[in-house]
């Protein structure tokens, strides 16, 4: 069950009753599936719903971009297209995040081996050294970049959001890459990792249920 099931049920049935559409014709609008409306309009939407069904439903229903997943998890009406989208603002990650002395000596090492690099022969060299860069910066950044996510999380991202990590997340995720879960968890925030199994996408949301529980 979700924050506002109920409230989602009627706001996704009063609004497909005063378009007149039965829920195939949602469906061939740009809906959602029948069987995920039915569990909609039930209240019985499945707690995992992926960000993208939210998308179909404001486009099924001709509702604002962000108004769906805003009704169900904020118990915001639906803004239609005449109308303004919910406004959210951005909540500030937190003032400082615990680094591990590991991570700084990790930073300090790829430092040392970028400057010795640039006196080096070799065509490898800096890239190498970068690459190790990168790593250990990632490693220092990554828990203030989840925080931020956590406190933030909604189908379209904050713009500001967008501008200074975008780079970042949008890059590809190999399963053999440092901190791999941690970067796919992040994309999982701000739903651009669609293609995570089930059980990964279950432990990502109890992670996440279990982070807007604690004080």
């Amino acid at each position: 069950m979700g924050m506002h099931d109920e409230f989602f049920a009627r706001a996704v049935h009063d609004r497909r009753t005063t378009l007149g559409l039965t829920m195939l014709e949602v469906r061939e609008r740009g809906g959602p599936a029948v069987p995920t409306q039915v569990e909609a309009e039930r209240g019985a939407l499945r707690a995992n719903v992926k960000p993208s069904t939210f998308t179909k439903f404001d486009t099924g229903l001709g509702w604002m971009p962000g108004s769906a997943v805003a009704a169900y998890r904020e118990g915001h009406q639906p803004a239609t297209t005449a109308q303004q989208p919910p406004s959210r603002t951005l909540e500030p990650g937190a003032n400082a995040v615990a680094i591990e002395l590991e991570q700084i000596l990790g930073l300090l090492d790829a430092q040392r081996e970028l400057h010795t690099s640039l006196t080096s022969t070799s065509d490898r060299a800096i890239p190498e050294a970068i690459g190790r860069l990168d790593q250990a910066v990632s490693a220092i950044v990554g828990p203030f970049v989840t925080d931020i996510l956590e406190r933030n999380r909604d189908q379209h991202t904050h713009p500001l959001i967008e501008i200074a990590f975008a780079e970042a997340l949008a890059a590809p995720v190999s399963t053999d890459a440092p901190e791999s879960t941690e970067r796919l968890y992040r994309r999982w925030l701000i739903g651009r990792a669609d293609a995570l199994d089930e059980a990964t996408r279950q432990q990502f949301e109890r992670r996440y249920e279990g982070r807007i529980r604690t004080p």
